[in-house]
């Protein structure tokens, strides 16, 4: 294993966060890669241009800090499936894509011995140690980071960085589902595939809200934002959009409104797909069962559900009926 130490000594300590921190995540198929490009165009956000997953997924930071791997298992799959894998369609993703092999043993080895003192404050470091230069190559100050499973993880990541904040990308369960019908690891009909989203945001309501020795807890509301991607291209688009910067206190520019005059529109979110892609009677079935996930997330007391049925009353309204 390669690594900055000689022989013998200990490795230099972690780099300390220093960073104002956004974690997106959403269900899949919510708009967080392009919400994470957009904000990315910001003087003061990098995003990072790939979904990194050591920090939030399965057997990943979570499962580390809550023991139930260990150590050389997340390691193993450091070095394995997060490093570099080789998608269905032959593209290849991991970690590879943003450093050197010896950086990232280098940042391993650091990780490691920090571990022993602090897991903590070990595992921070290592969040930084692979991610934050790429804030310190464009001169930013700021760090966006788009796994999907940032929200169920949140927990986790507000222990490691207290001052994050988090962006819940949630979109209409209906488009979600005919996006992940098309795709391999999904259900293949639309209809199951809303099921599949419901539980996601379930997961994902986990993660917001938890608890721990009997007492409750939640992400404090000024660190927690919901973004419905329908608003944000659709009727609702120039509220949304300053609702979103006022969240993490910046300013529109030049650059990030370029993107989200050219980029967030309605036609390259593929708004309305569901009811493109299916037969009447199809839409008609996926209505009912839509309308009736959202009466079941209002009843669980979803965080996302006064966002979803204020969107399905504005549609009702502008539908007459």
């Amino acid at each position: 294993m390669s690594g900055a130490a000689g022989a013998g000594a200990r490795p230099p300590e972690p780099r300390s966060s220093g960073l104002d921190i956004v974690f997106i995540g959403g269900t899949g198929r919510s708009g967080t890669h392009a919400l994470a490009h957009l904000l990315g165009r910001h003087s003061d956000l990098a995003d990072v241009p790939i979904e990194a997953r050591f920090h939030c997924n399965k057997r990943g930071m979570p499962d580390l800090l809550d023991g139930r791997i260990t150590v050389a298992a997340y390691l193993a799959k450091l070095r394995g499936f997060w490093w570099h894998r080789v998608r269905v369609d032959g593209r290849p993703r991991g970690l590879y894509n943003l450093m050197r092999e010896a950086e990232f043993e280098a940042a391993l080895e650091r990780f490691a011995a920090a571990w022993e003192d602090d897991p903590v404050a070990g595992c921070r470091g290592l969040f930084c140690d692979l991610l934050g230069p790429i804030a310190e190559r464009r001169g930013k100050p700021g760090l966006i980071e788009m796994s999907s499973h940032n929200v169920r993880a949140a927990q986790t990541l507000l222990r490691l960085f207290p001052e994050a904040r988090f962006v819940h990308a949630l979109r209409d369960g209906r488009d979600s589902a005919a996006s992940v019908a098309g795709k391999t690891w999904g259900p293949r009909r639309v209809g199951a595939a809303i099921g599949w989203w419901a539980d996601r945001l379930r997961a994902i309501e986990d993660g917001v809200r938890g608890s721990e020795d009997g007492a409750s807890f939640s992400i404090p509301a000024e660190r927690f934002h919901v973004v419905l991607l329908e608003d944000l291209v659709g009727w609702e688009r120039e509220r949304t959009y300053a609702d979103l910067l006022g969240f993490l206190g910046i300013d529109d520019e030049p650059a990030m409104r370029a993107v989200f005059d050219s980029g967030m529109t309605a036609e390259k979110a593929h708004l309305g797909r569901w009811r493109r892609e299916l037969s009447p009677p199809g839409r008609a079935l996926v209505q009912r069962r839509y309308e009736r996930t959202v009466v079941a997330l209002e009843r669980e007391g979803n965080h996302a559900a006064p966002v979803l049925r204020a969107a399905l009353d504005r549609e009702a309204a502008r539908a007459g009926r």
